[in-house]
């Protein structure tokens, strides 16, 4: 194998390893945090699948086979039989498959078992088919009354004591003959044991023949078990088994009962018209023996002359022996143009057949043979050879030879067909002697002979045809009676909880995964990474408290561990001040990458939030930060710190302050310095633009360890974009639910166009998903390292409840 279609193996291995961990991901992260959900959902599904099975009426499969005759595979008839073709033709086994699901069987079969009246016992939440359980039977006497299309269903009552039915609020009497609306009809009590109706409810259904025979017919099963065998499988569907068994068992009954009275009516038939024939051909017959005897008593005749036979016979016997010799003559002629006539080169010996005269055959065998040794040898000697020429002698010597007695023979032929010419002139003038009245009894004689043998025949045929009648059999045999399975067809129990089990399984992925495509905000991370090529560098869960600063000296929550996480990885994004020493100033050398900035795509998406928490955490590893409130628009982080937003920044770009007044502490850590915004400015962006901010930064970056910078959102205003310039790297703030999905477009074009500089999102506010604890990311928090405030868990988990 070449080296490149084994890096094909690889490289398709590889990515169907990566498509299956990419779906255990997307299940363990969509799907997992709901696990309760599922779990319930699956509960209620089969308990469901449970009251279902309870209360759905079982229905049983009855199955039975029947061995039917086809044309290849058929048993023979008795000659007897076949003569008249009496037993029909042999059966073709899809035609007998027709049959069997006719519609004319079916019907017969409702007739027979009395079908019509089907009554059932009132159940809490289903009635039960009282098959052998009814107390009384209906016998419809005209079912053709009963509408075809239509059926009914009516309470009924067995009023024992009064041996009587009511039906509706009309009584009927046992064991009479009623006139209905469905024709005359006899109710009687169930034979054997009485049935106990004690606290039962009872309905009876009637309906019509059209209607019930296209009901068993669409439960009817016929099928051949094999192709190429002759046995048929029968099968049928009911919530009754006993009842399916005595239909499959009734329906094999009249199939056979129709094809033994096909066979009957074909023989009476036959016999009717033997019958017939044997009466006129006797009527014929008596005619031609009274003739007989009438010719022969006026003609006074006892016996035909054997004389005329005698001539007759001669005069055959002659024919055929001048038949023979004209053959001979015949025979002649060929050998003597084969000896006379031949030409070089023919080789082909005459036929000598008739020839009865041994010494012509010899000779004639022996030029035979002399001409092939001569033929031979001319292809391997020369013409002088001793032996031809020997050969040619002997050649020349049997022709005359074989020409005289050819011309013998035929001199005597024609002298015995002389001979026998005159003896049968002789013969034709004795038979015109025999006396007319000969040829008149022998005319007689021929009509009695054929009128004879027709009322042979025709008795023969009688008797043939009683015979096949009183031994008419069926041309099919049960092989197995109609028996019905133990366990029901349906509800199969198994597939009913599979099904239960992922119905409820299905119906809550369907939910969320509805859900989250329904939602225009971004829900998981995998939207993040699958629209945009910038890196995540952290995930922040939402405080459910709702504090704005969550981490602190001590404070270990899942939000201010995913802060420390992200202080962290400032390190990775080229801000590398976290472990540098202090100059003698006590701050780090403006040399180092400290500008941070940090900025979202919309207000509301926590870019504050993060900026002041970031802040805090760096701080508390005694890290001299800077935070600037440069949202000069909608300020948020003073007030979140409880500092003065008056001055400010603003104030300062337009000369009305100096940095030192500007720059506050926050109130509790001495390492934390805020610039609030100042007053509101008409003008932000010309503000940003007027040169006093590098002046600010410069001064900033020389006398912090950090610098972070909270700006405006960059989708709405231009203020990030001219900041992006002083700072080293972006925080791009992306918020759980909040952010629209639409902007991750942007964020991909801001991160492949370098436009923010070195851009890394930080994924902001994220919910728990169901009620284990995880995120969109579909990591868990805690592990018991973290510490929660007392309720947090109870209201996560009732929140990830309905968090749907």
């Amino acid at each position: 194998m070449r080296p490149g279609t084994n890096m094909q193996h690889s490289n398709r291995r590889a990515q169907q390893q990566e498509e299956q961990v990419d779906l255990m991901a997307l299940i363990r992260q969509r799907y997992l945090p709901y696990w309760p959900l599922f779990l319930l959902s699956v509960i209620i599904a089969l308990t469901i699948a449970f009251v279902y099975l309870r209360y759905t009426t079982p229905v049983y499969y009855v199955s039975a086979t029947l061995l039917v005759k086809d044309e290849k595979t058929g048993i023979d008839e008795a000659d007897i039989l076949q003569s008249l073709n009496i037993g029909g033709s042999k059966k073709v086994i899809d035609n007998e498959i027709e049959i069997i699901k006719s519609r004319t069987l079916a019907r017969a079969v409702i007739r027979n078992l009395n079908l019509f009246a089907e009554v059932s016992v009132k159940g809490k939440v289903r009635d039960i088919v009282a098959y052998d359980a009814s107390p009384v039977r209906f016998k419809f006497l005209e079912p053709d009354s009963i509408k075809p299309m239509a059926y009914t269903i009516l309470p009924m009552v067995y009023d024992a004591p009064h041996q009587r039915v009511i039906l509706g609020k009309k009584a009927y009497p046992l064991y009479d003959t009623v006139s209905t609306q469905w024709g005359k009809m006899v109710i009687t009590p169930k034979p054997g044991k009485p049935v106990d109706i004690t606290g039962k409810i009872y309905t009876v259904r009637i309906a019509g023949e059209k209607i019930l025979a296209g009901l068993l017919q669409s439960s009817l099963k016929v099928d051949p078990t094999t192709k190429a065998g002759t046995i048929i499988s029968l099968g049928y569907s009911d919530e009754v088994p006993e009842r399916g068994e005595d239909i499959l068992n009734e329906l094999v009954r009249v199939y056979n009962n129709a094809s033994i009275e096909d066979k009957n009516r074909t023989s009476s038939n036959t016999m009717a018209f033997v019958d017939d024939r044997l009466r006129i051909v006797n009527q014929e017959l008596s005619q031609v023996e009274s003739q007989v005897a009438t010719f022969k008593k006026q003609q006074g005749i006892v016996d035909i002359s054997e004389q005329s036979k005698l001539f007759l016979e001669s005069v055959s016997e002659n024919d055929r022996k001048l038949a023979e010799s004209n053959m001979q003559l015949s025979v002649l002629d060929s050998i003597e143009h084969y000896v006379a006539g031949r030409k070089e080169g023919e080789s082909t010996v005459p036929a000598t057949l008739g020839l009865s005269d041994p010494v012509m055959l010899e000779l004639v065998s022996k030029l035979s043979e002399t001409e092939l040794q001569l033929e031979r040898l001319r292809k391997t000697t020369g013409e002088n050879s001793p032996l031809l020429e020997s050969l040619r002698r002997q050649e020349a010597q049997l022709k005359p030879a074989i020409l005289q007695n050819v011309r013998n023979l035929r001199s005597n032929t024609l002298a015995g067909q002389a001979r026998l010419q005159m003896e049968n002139s002789r013969y034709n003038g004795m038979l015109r002697g025999v006396p007319e009245k000969e040829k008149a009894f022998v005319e007689v004689s021929r009509q009695q002979e054929i009128k004879n043998n027709i009322y042979t025949f025709l008795l023969q045929k009688r008797e043939e045809t009683a015979v096949a009648s009183a031994a008419a059999v069926s041309d099919s045999r049960i092989v197995d009676a109609a028996e019905a399975l133990a366990i029901p067809i349906s509800p199969k129990k198994p597939l009913v909880l599979a099904i239960a089990v992922f119905a409820g399984l299905a119906f809550i992925a369907a939910l969320i995964t509805l859900r989250d495509m329904m939602k225009r905000e971004v829900t998981s991370r995998a939207e993040i990474e699958k629209a945009t090529q910038a890196p995540i560098l952290a995930e922040i869960l939402q405080d459910v408290n709702k504090q704005p600063i969550v981490i602190a000296e001590g404070k270990r929550s899942y939000v201010a561990e995913q802060f420390r996480t992200l202080r962290t990885a400032l390190s990775y994004i080229g801000l590398n001040n976290l472990n540098g020493s202090l100059n003698g100033n006590g701050t780090n050398g403006s040399s180092h990458r400290k500008t941070l900035l940090v900025t979202s795509s919309i207000s509301g998406e926590g870019k504050s939030f993060v900026s002041v928490n970031l802040a805090t955490s760096l701080s508390l590893v005694k890290k001299k930060v800077a935070l600037l409130e440069f949202d000069l628009r909608k300020p948020q982080i003073s007030k979140m710190l409880g500092v003065s937003r008056e001055p400010g920044i603003s104030n300062y770009l337009v000369g009305q302050a100096e940095i030192a007044s500007i720059l506050q502490p926050v109130p509790g850590n001495e390492y934390l310095f805020i610039l609030p915004a100042g007053a509101i400015p008409p003008n932000p962006t010309e503000l940003i633009l007027n040169g006093q901010l590098e002046k600010l930064i410069t001064n900033l970056k020389a006398r912090f360890d950090y610098v972070i910078i909270d700006t405006a959102p960059v989708g709405l205003v231009t203020d990030a974009r001219l900041l992006a310039t002083y700072a080293d790297a972006t925080l791009y703030v992306v918020r759980h639910q909040v952010t629209p999905k639409l902007y991750l477009k942007m964020v991909n074009e801001l991160y492949q166009s370098k436009e923010l500089g070195n851009l890394n999102l930080v994924f902001n506010g994220i919910q728990p998903r169901g009620v284990t604890g995880y995120g969109p990311n579909g990591y868990g928090y805690g592990y018991g390292y973290i510490e929660d405030a007392k309720g947090t868990r109870r209201k996560q988990f009732l929140k990830g409840i309905f968090n749907i």
